[in-house]
């Protein structure tokens, strides 16, 4: 009896344990995938699509982006999110992606139709997969919108920017790091005489006189080795047609986000005619005036303290805009139109080289009332007995080289901070200002390395808005933004100036507390619970902001990294959320 009574418990204890197995079993194939969740809940709209055009699954933010309620876009025509103007090639562009033979990675820009009838501007990255014996297509889509405005506004930027280049009256030239012409004005060309096709195959070595390659290579190393931004120098070039002609060069080094080396500006300014009056000037006097009156700088001649003038030529007039005449009566007449500014340098320096030579700049008033940038170079001339006989200089009206100079150097800067606004509006959430995700995950990596390689200590606050819903479905959208904005604004004035905020998504905040640690972190959580976040809509309603906070610390042992640091935070959020609900009574 003992035996069999036994056996029957047995028996009982069997059954029991295959229904417990099979309704294991049951929850197991009932339940979703780690796969199948993070598919779901990819912050990437994606969608999976097989050969015959139908959406087999489409996740949570394909739908949010498209417009869609959840599960709307499952077993769909995928014919559906294509614009009618395409629709015509739809098929056969499926079935040729289908067609392709192995693993098969596409990125295309297209135009998709949203929910409620508009399309909106995408990137879509397309792969062949094989699945369980089937072929499908798995699409990422990326709204491209902004990035599209922003490439028209770069555009129109590089635009202008070529129309300037080209425009200016000086020779200008982009030359790569080796030396090699990248761009070149039609200036240059005309000054170097050289088709453009023909110079652009050229480096600046190529058409340097041999004489003065030495001295321009080692400047540009200079420039290289960070010795200093720019240089001005005068050497020869070798023109198409063979002949030698001078030229002012000045070499700007422009330098890359990473401040490295990435190319050279030059600016090329004919001054042959210079040069070769200068040295006439040292022939021969008896030919002085003839050569003098012939170009188109001043030429003048005085006694060594300039008390007397005994030569000017008629460039002259055209430059002052006053009678030669009246210096020959009044020599203080040619420093009286010189800027009141510039006249002590200039008395200076003509004391100090008066036995050598000097070369300086400086600016008049004409008769007009214009200003114009004149370079003065000259030297003195002394007698058979060895004492300073004359002054002899050539003042060369230098206003269109200034000038262009000043608006290709303006163009750049604008260029550069265009670049940099571009950068940081990039790196920014466009409703509070607050970093956006990318720019949180670099900033998580560096605090990240930091705590790695030194043991820095940094902590994450991750805040997310109680109710948020609520507001936007009782108050509306706007409402929803005032809420995101004052929460915002009341961050940012708790937080340190080297704090970081940033808005992770939606309605959820984190902000990066370096060298911070776990007590530091607790002061500062404690502050911004005791806010009490209210605001007025535009009807009277007083909404109250609730929020929950989050904290973890980068040194936690569940912390392996910035992805992991923000699980851990978003986890203590809702820890926290858990007793707000609790404290409401809700369930």
């Amino acid at each position: 009896m003992d035996a069999l009574l036994l056996a029957v418990a047995a028996l009982a204890l069997l059954g029991l344990l295959t229904v417990w197995l099979l309704r294991a079993n049951y929850r197991m194939r009932r339940s979703p995938s780690h796969s199948d969740l993070l598919f779901l809940h990819s912050p990437d709209p994606m969608l999976v699509v097989n050969q015959k055009g139908l959406i087999e699954r489409a996740n949570l933010a394909a739908h949010q982006i498209l417009g869609y309620e959840a599960d709307q876009l499952d077993n769909s025509e995928l014919s559906r999110l294509v614009p009618n103007a395409a629709r015509l090639h739809h098929d056969a562009l499926v079935g040729l992606f289908f067609s392709s033979t192995g693993e098969q990675r596409m990125r295309n820009r297209i135009r998709i139709c949203h929910a409620d009838g508009h399309s909106i501007a995408a990137e879509i990255h397309l792969a062949l997969i094989t699945h369980e014996g089937r072929q499908l297509a798995l699409a990422a889509i990326r709204d491209s919108s902004r990035l599209a405005d922003e490439e028209r506004k770069f555009r129109e930027l590089e635009r202008r920017y070529q129309s300037l280049f080209e425009q200016r009256a000086v020779g200008i030239a982009v030359v790569s790091l080796g030396g090699h012409f990248m761009q070149v004005n039609d200036s240059l060309c005309a000054t170097l005489g050289y088709a453009r096709e023909t110079l652009m195959t050229l480096c600046f070595q190529d058409i340097t006189h041999p004489d003065d390659l030495r001295q321009d290579v080692d400047e540009l190393r200079a420039l290289l080795e960070g010795e200093k931004d720019t240089y001005a120098i005068e050497k020869r070039y070798i023109r198409a047609d063979g002949q030698i002609m001078w030229a002012q060069l000045t070499v700007n080094l422009v330098r890359n986000e990473q401040d490295k080396p990435d190319y050279f500006i030059s600016n090329v300014v004919d001054i042959s005619q210079r040069k070769w009056t200068t040295q006439l000037l040292q022939e021969s006097e008896d030919k002085f005036r003839t050569i003098a009156e012939t170009i188109r700088s001043v030429v003048w001649m005085a006694t060594p303290g300039a008390d007397r003038i005994l030569y000017v030529n008629k460039a002259y007039e055209r430059i002052w805009g006053r009678s030669r005449d009246i210096l020959y009566e009044n020599p203080q007449a040619l420093m009286d139109a010189i800027v009141p500014e510039d006249r002590n340098a200039i008395h200076a320096a003509m004391s100090q080289h008066r036995q050598g030579e000097w070369e300086l700049e400086y600016r008049i008033r004409n008769a007009d009332g214009h200003i114009r940038y004149i370079q003065d170079i000259g030297h003195g001339v002394n007698g058979e007995d060895g004492q300073l006989k004359y002054l002899i200089g050539l003042a060369t009206d230098v206003t269109e080289q200034v000038e262009a100079r000043r608006a290709v150097e303006q163009a750049l800067q604008r260029e550069q901070e265009i670049g940099q606004t571009l950068q940081e509006q990039l790196r920014r959430d466009p409703l509070t200002g607050c970093l956006n995700r990318q720019a949180l995950y670099e900033e998580l990596d560096a605090q990240w390395g930091l705590y790695r390689r030194h043991q820095t200590p940094s902590t994450i606050l991750f805040i997310d808005l109680n109710d948020f819903k609520n507001i936007n479905d009782n108050y509306g959208h706007i409402a929803g933004d005032q809420a995101l904005l004052l929460l915002a604004d009341k961050l940012r004035s708790i937080i340190r100036a080297s704090d970081s905020l940033a808005r992770y998504a939606g309605d959820e905040f984190v902000v990066v507390l370096p060298q911070t640690t776990v007590p530091e972190a607790k002061s500062v959580v404690d502050k911004i619970r005791r806010q009490v976040l209210t605001f007025s809509t535009d009807d009277g309603c007083e909404v109250a902001v609730p929020f929950s906070i989050g904290m973890a610390y980068v040194g936690y042992p569940d912390v392996e990294g910035p992805t992991s640091w923000i699980t851990v935070a978003d986890q203590a959020m809702y820890l926290d959320k858990d007793r707000y609900r609790q404290a409401k009574g809700d369930k």
